[in-house]
């Protein structure tokens, strides 16, 4: 399944349960919901089988968790003024327990119980940055809480309470507004980081150091971000600039690089195959097969367009 979103959601059936896809035929849409307001950020909600939407730009913003097969939504308004800028979704299938964490204008972190057979609500407030929270992950353990502010500044906290411990930085220079934050898949301890002045950080979060850095790595804002689930050392990341840049974290070194027709707003990388989705500015979904990554063109395999 690929969803995507602006002034609706979108859900369509990928072929192949590996993650390949077919060259004759375009995505099947199984489900379409309307938004009041635009959609910020994306999650799945693996145990409810739901996809969760930051939505911002309406009366109040909210975050809304949208069922296809029940062709259902229940929405979690947000105070006023806290605009959504971006959330993570972590879910526990032994506990049986689902958590979304929200970023927020006003600078909090809200983290929203969303488990199975409740009423999903915001049950923390976390105030770590003293300026607008732009970005966040759940590490893939759900032990650990990862966000960037408008700042500049990465920190890290205990996931289910303590105080807020900061990564190393760059120069006060070269800082500039965190737009994505991303954990390995396949390396818990890794997180990577995006800014507005297209510059790509990676550190290993245990030992609290960078791994590397990539200054400059795009011309402009960085808000496409995603590991690999094939290769640990992989990280790919998207730009403002329409570039579709590959890195090589443990040699810390670009690897290759594929220019697409519009600015590239957000990436995913499918859980099991070789798949990589990419919003567009111009309201597409393009779909690449990584494994043609070593030849001379790396292709879209399907494009989708939406509203």
């Amino acid at each position: 399944m690929l969803a995507t979103a602006l002034r609706s959601l979108i859900l369509v059936e990928c072929e192949g349960s590996d993650g390949s896809a077919g060259h004759d035929a375009s995505p099947a849409i199984v489900a379409e919901f309307p938004l009041e307001g635009l959609a910020t950020s994306l999650g799945w909600d693996v145990l409810s089988q739901r996809i969760v939407v930051a939505v911002s730009g309406a009366a109040s913003d909210r975050l809304c968790f949208c069922d296809a097969g029940e062709e259902s939504v229940e929405e979690v308004p947000l105070p006023a003024g806290a605009q959504a800028m971006a959330l993570s979704f972590f879910a526990d299938p032994e506990r049986r327990k689902s958590w979304a964490a929200v970023a927020c204008s006003d600078g909090a972190l809200r983290l929203v119980d969303a488990s199975p057979m409740r009423t999903a609500s915001v049950v923390r407030s976390c105030y770590s940055h003293g300026v607008a929270a732009t970005a966040v992950a759940i590490s893939r353990d759900g032990k650990s809480l990862a966000s960037g502010s408008s700042s500049g500044h990465v920190v890290l906290q205990p996931f289910h309470g303590g105080g807020p411990t900061p990564l190393p930085g760059l120069l006060e220079a070269d800082e500039a507004g965190i737009e994505a934050l991303c954990y390995s898949s396949l390396r818990q301890e890794i997180l990577a980081s995006s800014d507005q002045l297209g510059n790509l950080q990676v550190w290993d979060a245990q030992a609290l150091r960078h791994s590397c850095r990539f200054l400059g790595a795009h011309r402009g804002s960085v808000r496409g971000l995603s590991f690999s689930t094939q290769n640990s050392d992989l990280l790919i990341s998207g730009g403002d600039d329409a570039e579709l840049i590959f890195w090589d974290v443990k040699n810390s070194k670009q690897i290759q690089q594929v220019s697409v027709e519009s600015g590239i707003t957000s990436l995913s990388y499918h859980s099991g195959g070789y798949l990589l989705a990419s919003g567009m500015e111009d309201g597409a979904v393009l779909i690449f097969d990584l494994r043609g990554l070593q030849e001379a063109a790396c292709g879209a395999l399907a494009t989708l367009h939406c509203t």
